[in-house]
């Protein structure tokens, strides 16, 4: 069974993350010490577009991460990632934390080696190319942010190593298995199986909620949490928030993976996030229809992405990162062609605006609230 650590931090000032951050990494090096060894941290560092951009892991924790391996006698400490739009190096400058980062003699890359990793048995998916420097390092220490996702629900640790595929793949994966999200999840799977971090760090100070991974709200919930195992930590957190059936879990549960834990430490009871709406509750249910039929249902009962006019500045990004082109410019703002669209929410994901977001049809709405007042009924009897 796997350890899951929390401590409790109501900010991000030294004085009471440094201490929480320990509580959580602490357990984690005295089953793995350093002493001598090269550390790779993988923070989500998805886009730093203003001061405090919760889309990525808070600065602070960044600095403390770095500062606590290297407290603990780690050799070298490098910081590396691949951000969607910006460079690692960028955004690490926009933060203010890149001459600390440098007096300490830590590195801070983008990825640049990509290649077919060594496949451990029982993938979902072969052939995996990833970005093969964490090889040249003794661990990895997977570092993400507490978010919604308006794909997989929620990113935590398990989705933040989707950054280890280059950009370019990353849309080719969404095109591959976009309408499918059994596939996807099982993707990252695979990811996690072959990276395998030896730590796993989770920032839920200030969470997204709502229209995540990029453009949701701040939800403070005031936790750290730390695992050795990336799995764990995520049906953990998850659990705590009350989401019981994340597509990621019940795929692993059906691959017979270890979703087993324990918490220990300041367990926290945190309020329930606000979730987007779930994009493709109805799609394999819809694989037996034939195609016409198949085509209503899907536009019937999938979330799709909807356009805020007012909000949207015609920048052109979501045209840019939409895998299947299914995205025109027409008079400064952008048109979906919604029968190509495979719901990857690439759009929605990086639109500095937050102008675009998932939006559940009325009969799926019908559906839920049928739903639970026949569920409620039963409750009364």
């Amino acid at each position: 069974m796997n350890d899951v650590w929390f401590a409790s931090s109501r900010s991000y000032d030294a004085k009471e993350l440094i201490p929480a951050l320990e509580k959580v990494l602490a357990p984690q090096l005295e089953n793995c010490p350093v002493r001598g060894k090269k550390i790779m941290l993988k923070p989500n560092l998805l886009a730093w577009r203003r001061p405090g951009d919760i889309a990525c892991v808070h600065p602070a924790v960044i600095l403390g991460t770095a500062r606590l391996f290297l407290d603990a006698g780690a050799v070298k400490v490098d910081i590396l990632e691949n951000p969607a739009v910006q460079t690692a190096p960028a955004i690490l400058h926009a933060m203010g934390i890149a001459d600390t980062l440098k007096q300490w003699n830590v590195g801070f890359f983008n990825f640049e080696k990509y290649t077919r990793i060594p496949e451990p048995e029982g993938l979902f998916f072969h052939n995996l190319e990833l970005a093969s420097e964490f090889l040249e390092y003794d661990h990895v220490c997977d570092i993400a942010k507490a978010k919604t996702h308006g794909m997989m629900t929620l990113t935590l640790c398990v989705k933040n190593l989707f950054g280890f595929v280059k950009g370019a793949d990353r849309m080719a994966w969404h095109l591959n298995v976009g309408r499918d999200y059994r596939s996807f999840a099982m993707m990252l799977l695979d990811l996690y199986r072959t990276i395998s971090p030896d730590f796993n760090l989770l920032d839920g100070i200030v969470c997204m909620e709502g229209n995540g991974p990029g453009s949701g709200t701040p939800a403070e919930r005031d936790f750290l949490a730390g695992s050795r195992d990336a799995l764990a930590l995520d049906s953990s957190v998850s659990s705590l928030f009350g989401i019981r059936d994340l597509p990621l879990l019940r795929c692993a549960a059906e691959r017979k993976m270890d979703l087993e834990y324990e918490n220990k430490g300041d367990v926290p009871s945190p309020e329930p996030l606000k979730l987007p709406d779930p994009p493709g509750l109805f799609t394999e249910w819809g694989t037996f229809l034939p195609p016409g039929l198949k085509t209503i249902f899907r536009d019937s009962w999938i979330a799709r992405p909807v356009l805020d006019p007012e909000k949207c500045i015609g920048c052109g990004l979501c045209v840019k990162m939409c895998p299947p082109r299914s995205l025109k410019l027409k008079k400064g703002k952008p048109e979906f062609d919604l029968p190509n669209c495979i719901r990857c929410y690439c759009c929605q994901e990086h639109c500095p605006q937050g102008a675009i977001r998932p939006v559940t049809p009325f009969a799926v709405r019908f559906a839920r609230k049928t739903e639970d007042l026949i569920r409620g009924m039963f409750r009364k009897q």
